[in-house]
């Protein structure tokens, strides 16, 4: 559980770094990926959005996280804090994430993700 977690807060730093390298080589080949604006992404969509799009992070942190591991398949839950700059504006989003990694030698690859808005 510990290396999933870990796993997350790796890709969370390299968002605010832009190591768009270490990004890619974190993701499964088969990655998807919905945004909280339902928009549906596959890995190559995805980096693009990250490099690419209106958003830069300054950071971003996870807290009451819960990984749910079967196997060589594991499932986070959890709340993720943006504190970004949108369009080059500051702003602080608060969302709940699922994430799905899958082992694979040693490694846990981000294979699916899904960010929402939180109930009320």
């Amino acid at each position: 559980m510990d290396a999933v977690l870990a796993a997350a807060q790796t890709r969370a730093r390299a968002l605010v770094a832009r190591d768009w390298d270490s990004v890619s080589a974190q993701l499964h080949r088969r990655f998807r990926y919905v945004t909280a604006n339902a928009q549906r992404l596959d890995r190559d969509a995805y980096l693009a959005f990250l490099a690419d799009g209106p958003v830069r992070w300054n950071r971003q942190t996870l807290h009451d996280a819960e990984v749910v591991v079967e196997g060589r398949v594991a499932v986070l839950v959890a709340m993720v804090v943006d504190d970004v700059l949108y369009d080059g504006r500051p702003a602080q989003w608060e969302f709940v994430t699922s994430q799905t990694y899958v082992e694979r030698s040693g490694e846990w690859l981000y294979l699916a993700g899904h960010t929402a808005l939180p109930a009320a």
